[in-house]
């Protein structure tokens, strides 16, 4: 199983669209995925399903721990499934607990056992206690950015931060900065995602970017990943297919596929 975690230094970036878009590709595309709502705010359940604010989910496992299965809510998709944010206001009042580090890793212990292949984190903006958790306990980080001039000077910041929790011994590794919200007919987003090209080795962004697309909004007031909105997929959902090839490329994560050839049903049996 594989770990991913969104990070970001500023909020309103599109961690959480990515997250919705990108777990329902790679949940397409066979593999058993598992989105949870880290953010107290609630986003993913607010996007998908107003329902899942009264349901349990991480905050009630972080305060009381339990059972991890009895929290997750399936969709249609059998290979996607999510668990929502939860109660967050003890949490919030109090505090972390002083054993968050213990409760995340045997959650994902559990969640291991239950057969995912992947589990993607949304996370709040910033690096707070339980933002600083996740992603110190995620195989691999994506970098949602902003392509928005100021937006550009979270990255160091960010990187620094990063290197700092693997220099203490911290598994996390970089996936890639994504470019969001780009728009193809302005001049200021163009030159963010050219100067960031300049700027920073290759392999750190990834080739895919996310344009800003109104079917976004109408997506998340439907409830509905946006590939779900026509009958016919719209480009910008294509673009999370391309993604999601490229993160199995990026992380490996194509390679357990080739280990374990027998996990997913040829097209003809």
């Amino acid at each position: 199983m594989i770990v991913f975690a969104t990070a970001s230094q500023k909020g309103g970036v599109g961690k959480t669209t990515v997250c919705i878009n990108l777990g329902h590709a790679l949940a397409r595309r066979g593999w058993n995925t598992l989105l949870v709502d880290t953010d107290p705010q609630g986003g993913i359940g607010l996007s998908l399903s107003r329902s899942t604010r009264r349901k349990q989910g991480f905050y009630d496992y972080m305060a009381k721990g339990g059972e991890v299965r009895r929290l997750i809510i399936p969709t249609r998709l059998p290979e996607f499934s999510i668990l929502p944010s939860g109660s967050a206001e003890g949490i919030m009042a109090q505090g972390m607990p002083a054993d968050a580090g213990d409760k995340l890793r045997a959650f994902l212990t559990q969640t291991a056992q239950l057969g995912y292949d992947c589990v993607i984190m949304d996370t709040a903006a910033g690096m707070s206690n339980i933002t600083e958790t996740v992603v110190r306990h995620s195989d691999w980080i994506i970098v949602p950015q902003q392509a928005e001039p100021l937006a550009v000077r979270s990255i160091p910041l960010l990187m620094e931060t990063l290197a700092r929790f693997r220099k203490e011994g911290a598994p996390v590794r970089i996936a890639g900065i994504l470019l969001t919200m780009l728009l193809n007919t302005h001049e200021a987003s163009l030159k963010v995602a050219r100067e960031l090209r300049q700027m920073l080795p290759p392999q750190l962004l990834f080739d895919q970017t996310i344009p800003r697309d109104p079917l976004f909004l109408e997506a998340s007031a439907m409830g509905l990943p946006i590939a779900l909105m026509r009958k016919n997929p719209p480009p910008s959902a294509i673009i999370f297919d391309q993604l999601a090839a490229e993160l199995e490329e990026r992380t490996g994560l194509g390679d357990q596929r080739k280990e374990q050839p027998h996990r997913h049903a040829s097209l003809l049996d």
